[in-house]
């Protein structure tokens, strides 16, 4: 069974509509600056694409984070999920054919182990150390 939550959107044929990112400094840190922001932003088409997913995640980040704060948790969440075979498709949207090789990436990390394998842009370090 999947254990990254990218590979159990897909492992159950579901998308996402909405990327919610968030990040916290310690609120129980007396005397520390506080920032609690948190931005959500609907994708123009439903995907289960990690890479759209990232891409947006990390662009409602830059917006969002400031210099200066200590911060200690962070999170992103995949909001309003449909079944992949139910959505609306937009008329000049195309399907991407390496779209095909997050699947390759999900088998070989239920083969070899979580985190075997992952993307770049996400920073993805190998859990085998």
């Amino acid at each position: 069974m999947p254990s990254v939550p990218r590979e159990k959107l897909r492992a159950r044929s579901l998308q996402t509509n909405v990327v919610r990112v968030w990040f916290n400094t310690n609120p129980f840190k007396p005397g520390a600056r506080q920032y609690h922001p948190f931005c959500a932003m609907s994708l123009i088409a439903p995907t289960s694409d990690t890479r759209e997913v990232l891409r947006l995640a990390q662009h409602l980040v830059r917006g969002m984070y400031r210099q200066g704060y200590r911060y200690k948790k962070a999170g992103v969440g995949l909001l309003d999920l449909t079944h992949g075979n139910q959505h609306q498709a937009d008329l000049f949207s195309q399907v991407d054919p390496r779209s095909k090789v997050l699947m390759v990436l999900d088998r070989a990390n239920a083969r070899f182990g979580r985190g075997s394998l992952g993307l770049a842009s996400s920073a993805w370090r190998s859990s085998k150390g």
